[in-house]
């Protein structure tokens, strides 16, 4: 059984409906929102500015939980606290990047319709250190903010 699904790829806002919405802002303090006067910022941007990034934050729809990755000093916040271990910031990181993806998790009826719809959000850093090993660290977070801290 074939199934087909439309996705919309476009600059247009999909009819996707995300709990939590991202936000950039780079060292010349410019700032670029996912949504802005109903039309999505395609990731693309953030991608091409990579160098330039300073935070990048991911926000609920309802402005109650903010996650936060600082890319000048390689540190994950929740609201005002941090995600990681005092271990964590002794170590010196060298090259540092932000992981930023989404996971759509779709049930469907025989019939091709949707039955449920599931969105996982995965917000980290990945670094180099010292001796130039790499090292990630990624927070999934669900619908519902909740989140767990894995490498």
């Amino acid at each position: 059984m074939n199934s087909i699904i439309n996705q919309n790829l476009g600059g247009e806002q999909s009819n996707v409906n995300l709990a939590f919405t991202w936000k950039a802002r780079f060292k010349t303090g410019e700032e670029i929102s996912q949504f802005d006067n109903g039309k999505e910022n395609k990731f693309k941007l953030i991608q091409d500015r990579f160098s330039e990034l300073s935070y990048f934050y991911l926000i609920s729809k309802d402005l109650s939980q903010c996650f936060c990755i600082d890319l000048n000093r390689g540190l994950i916040f929740f609201g005002n606290h941090q995600v990681v271990s005092e271990d964590f910031l002794k170590e010196k990181k060298e090259n540092i990047r932000l992981i930023y993806f989404r996971r759509h998790q779709i049930k469907m009826t025989l019939n091709n319709t949707t039955k449920s719809h599931r969105i996982q959000y995965f917000l980290g850093l990945q670094w180099n250190n010292s001796k130039k090993n790499n090292h990630k660290s990624i927070l999934q977070i669900d619908e519902l903010g909740n989140w767990i801290l894995g490498d």
